[in-house]
């Protein structure tokens, strides 16, 4: 009852902010038609043997480094406040969308987006539309946004693609075959391994040389009764070693006391060099539609998905001595069911999952840190009201568990070893489109 009262008052002070907003009207300027739109999303949350940096718009045990889109160490919850309360304003957006009419080519259009998640503002979205063609910063392909679990909390279930669903630099065809069939292609932007999802044991420097786009490829079937989906990527883990010079003359040592003198021999000279590996991964997902109510789904396995799963866990780079790309297998699942209690009442539970198993020809000496996340589950109960055609209220209870690598790399209050964590979280929120 004491965590109800405590967010209490964030509910109220939702509910009287919400009539305040209102839509964007449609400008015209020559040909071309203005919209302004976008969404103001208020929420507060108090958090479960977890602390979150107040500000840090972190509202997933998962999310350590939301600047870069989470961290791979684990929290370690034995050692976390119990309680932790936290107003939010994540992920608010504001974007502005234009349509001009083209007698050869049909409409084009184009959008610019931008988001308040995290202490800075961000670009979300910058592209042009014409025909089934998108090009610049899109929603990959990858992602199946109609399977996409409806919760609460902006992070979303770790183990599905929409898991802070990334948003890439693309060029993007989706054919509509008939009314039932289309197929999509996309060729993203390759970040190499310096998206913050790699393990790396590399002496000298490297850096991340990814030469080709990632390609995405997508077959749907939709019907009355929902849709199924299929998906496939294939990535390049590009490495490059660049060149280190000879340090010339040697380096010299004096011995305070003895004053004898040392002298080591030059450093030899180290080519440059690069090394890489295409990884590949496939997607299941799509919804069954039940009456009024959704189940939604999505199950995807493969090798170092990086940015395209959760965002840890996808290759170790050794460049030491094997000048080796060892990737980390990634399976991923989701399930949601959604019930429509009335045309403005509707609740979800959401069960999702993440598995990462490391490649058996790994170095031991180079291989996942102990603290480094191997399983994770979470689970949402959440239940909307819609006060207004644009205004709705959230309230939601998630469950959130992650086990290490390693063994014995947290420990309880009592002393005990305790490698699993868990973090629970009771949020609300208020979303109001414009």
């Amino acid at each position: 009852m004491s965590r109800l009262r405590n967010l209490t008052p964030v509910l109220a002070t939702l509910m009287l902010a919400g009539p305040v907003l209102h839509s964007a009207d449609l400008a015209t300027i020559g040909d071309t038609k203005l919209r302004i739109y976008g969404f103001l999303q208020i929420y507060g949350y108090e958090f479960f043997n977890a602390f979150q940096t107040p500000g840090s718009e972190a509202s997933s045990l998962f999310y350590q480094d939301p600047a870069n889109g989470g961290s791979s160490t684990i929290l370690n919850t034995s050692n976390q406040p119990d309680k932790n309360f936290q107003f939010g304003i994540a992920p608010s957006r504001f974007g502005l969308a234009s349509t001009t009419p083209s007698a050869s080519l049909g409409d084009i259009h184009t959008k610019i987006e931008f988001d308040l998640n995290g202490s800075n503002d961000h670009l979300r979205l910058a592209n042009i539309q014409i025909g089934g063609w998108t090009a610049g910063k899109a929603w990959s392909l990858w992602n199946d946004m109609d399977a996409g679990a409806n919760t609460v909390d902006w992070a979303g279930p770790i183990g599905s693609a929409c898991f802070d669903t990334p948003r890439m630099l693309l060029l993007m065809y989706v054919a509509k075959l008939d009314k039932n069939n289309s197929l999509g292609i996309s060729l993203e932007q390759n970040s190499g391994y310096s998206d913050g999802t790699t393990f790396t044991s590399a002496s000298p420097t490297t850096t991340g040389d990814a030469k080709i786009p990632t390609l995405v490829v997508a077959y749907t079937y939709a019907d009355t009764w929902g849709h199924l989906a299929l998906r496939g990527l294939a990535q390049d883990y590009g490495v490059y070693v660049p060149y280190a010079p000879a340090t010339a003359g040697g380096v010299y040592s004096v011995n305070p006391k003895s004053g004898a003198i040392t002298a080591s021999a030059p450093t030899a000279a180290t080519p440059e060099y690069r090394f890489s590996s295409m990884e590949s991964a496939g997607m299941l997902s799509g919804d069954v539609k039940f009456g009024k109510d959704d189940l939604v789904f999505s199950l995807y396995y493969g090798n170092a998905l990086g940015q395209y799963g959760t965002g840890f866990q996808a290759v170790l780079i050794d460049a030491t001595s094997n000048e080796a790309i060892y990737p980390y297998k990634n399976v991923g699942w989701l399930a949601g069911y959604t019930h429509n209690w009335t045309d403005k009442v509707r609740s979800n539970v959401v069960l999702s999952g993440v598995n990462y198993s490391s490649n058996d020809s790994i170095p031991t000496t180079t291989g996942a840190g102990a603290s480094d996340i191997k399983t994770a589950y979470s689970g949402f109960l959440n239940t909307f009201v819609k006060l207004s055609k644009n205004c709705e209220v959230g309230m939601e209870y998630v469950y959130e568990s992650a086990r290490a690598f390693g063994t014995n790399q947290a420990v309880s209050q009592d002393g005990s070893p305790d490698n699993s964590n868990i973090a629970r979280k009771l949020e609300v929120e208020m979303h109001v489109d414009f």
